[in-house]
């Protein structure tokens, strides 16, 4: 059962979307389906193990296959990378079974959303829209050295303005793309509550945290005896995925720490 779904597992992952060439005879579904890519696996290619970088593989119309660009020389036996994509540890983790300790491109989601009972929600979320950031959103937390996603920095001073603040933005809408920027001129008392919100929300994160994985848990369950083939390895990737998560989210709070000390 198991290498049944590993099986499955691994196909699903390596679906890569390409153009249809072979199309039905109906023209109207033909054009219809013309426009829809088809999954398909690609030999060599999915074998291709990750390396941070950039994107070098791109189907080209033309020849109608895929093609794929070395990102630096090698030379015969060595072992030939490509990059993945711009992907999060935990998409990394999910669909490819590994972890990037110098992820670049490695964030950490944090829930937030306005109060359905606060009077000026509707406003917030007019300003919000803008930005093309949800009422109910799922922003980033980033590694350094920029820490603070612009949506979610803007997201938290839009929680944050009063009336009058809200007011001044929401007449002038085009202004709103400012926010996104870590410095856009706001007053002073704004700016202190936005990095008090942020300083707070990130300890309490750290907080949840380590109390539903303390250390001690953490040693027992590296150091526990386990029947199965691989599940210490395993184990011992989602201990690291614990410990890069809580690296980004203690660096900006560090950050948040020292944006109030400015």
């Amino acid at each position: 059962m198991c290498a049944a779904c590993w099986a499955v597992s691994t196909v699903m992952t390596r679906q890569n979307l390409v153009p249809r060439e072979k199309l039905p005879e109906n023209k109207k579904l033909a054009a219809e389906l013309k426009k829809l890519p088809i999954s398909a696996l690609i030999p060599f290619w999915d074998m291709a193990n990750h390396r941070s970088g950039e994107i070098t593989s791109f189907y080209d119309v033309k020849t109608k296959q895929m093609e794929c660009a070395a990102q630096e020389p090698f030379k015969t036996g060595d072992q030939f990378f490509i990059y993945y994509g711009d992907r999060s540890n935990a998409d990394l983790l999910v669909h490819n079974g590994f972890l990037d300790s110098q992820n670049a491109k490695d964030y950490v989601q944090i829930k937030l959303g306005l109060n359905p009972a606060d009077v000026l929600a509707e406003q917030r979320s007019l300003l919000l829209n803008k930005l093309n950031i949800e009422r109910k959103a799922e922003l980033r937390v980033l590694p350094a050295p920029e820490h603070i996603s612009g949506e979610l920095l803007a997201f938290v001073r839009v929680f944050n303005m009063s009336a009058a603040q809200l007011e001044h933005w929401c007449s002038d809408l085009e202004r709103a793309v400012d926010l996104l920027h870590i410095d856009c001129a706001l007053e002073t008392d704004l700016e202190t509550r936005t990095w008090q919100y942020l300083y707070q929300r990130l300890k309490l994160l750290l907080g949840v945290l380590d109390a539903t994985l303390p250390a001690q848990a953490q040693e027992k369950l590296l150091a526990a005896e386990t029947d199965a083939a691989g599940e210490r390895e395993i184990n011992a990737m989602l201990l690291e995925y614990r410990r890069l998560e809580r690296c980004i989210l203690n660096d900006a709070l560090n950050y948040a720490q020292e944006r109030l000390k400015v």
